[in-house]
């Protein structure tokens, strides 16, 4: 375990205070947590099963700076690639979520030569496959799974419901996977840069569902939710606002009202 010549990427990623200020820091945070990983791993029993930090988060945190491999906590890394494993090839475990790894470690891990070789095998075992691409970012999804590939990076995370979407074309990107998911068309546009409204078209839905969506916890989430007629279909139209001091809209929240919409037909 090598993290301290890491310091620099830590820091860039900070954007706190001012460039020298957030360096101190990273050093002072990284060495810290140094220590508290080394101790944690000299007790086996409590890092597989109770880690010093909760879901192995500066694990995590150290794969999405990009610390290679070789440089990352070897038991904790570990123990973390075996319960990736257990829950995605048998279900078991605790439920993995927003967990960052390695590409190339995830396929060597399922067994499988290339993303192409990945995406081909699970086609045919997972229910519901489905899969989305926007030049580096590929959205893998099937069996309740769902995977966010970053090429440009290395990396891919594993049940990203905590993404932020915080960008046109990503929402755009998630849209488009939960409409194959859910089997309902919808459309994204853009009004300004930061006001987005995704359409959401279901046949036969309930009128009292659609209420019930538009007075829900989905509508403290969204800018508004309204609902249209056309062509026998209704069109949810879902005003999305990204300004200063409102929270992001994350990916599960997204994928809470496509679920959401799907039950209201019949």
């Amino acid at each position: 375990m090598e993290l301290k010549k890491h310091t620099n990427r830590f820091s860039s990623r900070i954007h706190l205070l001012d460039e020298t200020a957030d360096k101190q820091l990273a050093k002072e945070l990284i060495q810290m947590h140094e220590q508290k990983c080394t101790e944690c791993q000299d007790d086996r029993l409590r890092c597989a099963t109770r880690p010093a930090c909760k879901d192995r988060n500066f694990l995590n945190t150290l794969i999405e700076i990009g610390v290679e491999t070789e440089d990352l906590p070897a038991f904790c890394y570990s123990q973390n690639i075996e319960q990736i494993r257990r829950f995605i090839l048998e279900g078991k475990g605790r439920v993995v979520s927003n967990r960052r790894l390695p590409i190339k470690d995830l396929l060597q891990m399922l067994t499988v030569s290339s993303i192409r070789h990945f995406t081909t095998k699970f086609k045919k075992v997972w229910s519901n496959f489905s899969q989305a691409q926007e030049n580096d970012v590929m959205l893998v999804a099937g069996d309740n799974l769902l995977f966010r590939f970053d090429f440009h990076r290395g990396i891919v995370t594993v049940n990203p419901t905590m993404d932020q979407l915080d960008s046109f074309d990503v929402l755009k990107l998630y849209c488009t996977l939960f409409s194959a998911i859910y089997e309902l068309p919808s459309t994204v546009n853009d009004i300004t840069s930061n006001w987005w409204v995704v359409s959401v078209a279901v046949q036969n839905a309930d009128t009292a569902g659609i209420r019930n969506l538009q007075t829900g916890k989905l509508a403290n989430v969204f800018e508004s939710i309204y609902s249209r007629e056309v062509d026998d279909m209704i069109h949810l139209e879902v005003e999305v606002v990204q300004s200063e001091g409102l929270p992001h809209l994350i990916v599960e929240q997204l994928q809470e009202l496509f679920e959401s919409v799907s039950k209201l037909g019949n």
